[in-house]
């Protein structure tokens, strides 16, 4: 006997989280936050199998606005949380958002030693 599951199509408002985006009017990052809703059913991953880390600074805000799991880190650890989760865990989908102050100022270090490493993360 056979058993089959339904492939659960996921949309845009399955990663759309019922907080408010308290964002500046006008601000880039509304733009970055409806592509990432729009595009996330497209990859095929389980909402549950993906994470999004992020620093501090207005895009710090950003996993709570996506209905997926999150983590707001300290200032320029994102790629530090993301390597460890990825290794803990290879199979998640890991995304990390930062400004450029965030990951390019003290973050810089951190986000060498992903890209030496070659970290599975987005």
């Amino acid at each position: 006997m056979t058993t089959a599951t339904a492939e659960i199509q996921l949309t845009r408002k399955d990663f759309v989280s019922d907080q408010t985006v308290r964002w500046c009017p006008g601000c880039g990052d509304y733009a970055i936050l409806a592509t990432m809703q729009k595009v996330l059913p497209e990859i095929g991953v389980p909402k549950e199998n993906i994470v999004f880390i992020s620093g501090i600074g207005c895009s710090s805000r950003f996993p709570y606005y996506m209905n997926t799991y999150g983590i707001h880190s300290i200032h320029g650890r994102a790629p530090t949380l993301a390597t460890g989760l990825s290794i803990a865990n290879p199979d998640l989908s890991i995304w990390v958002i930062t400004g450029d102050g965030d990951g390019l100022s003290i973050g810089g270090n951190h986000l060498l030693h992903v890209l030496r490493r070659n970290v599975d993360i987005v």
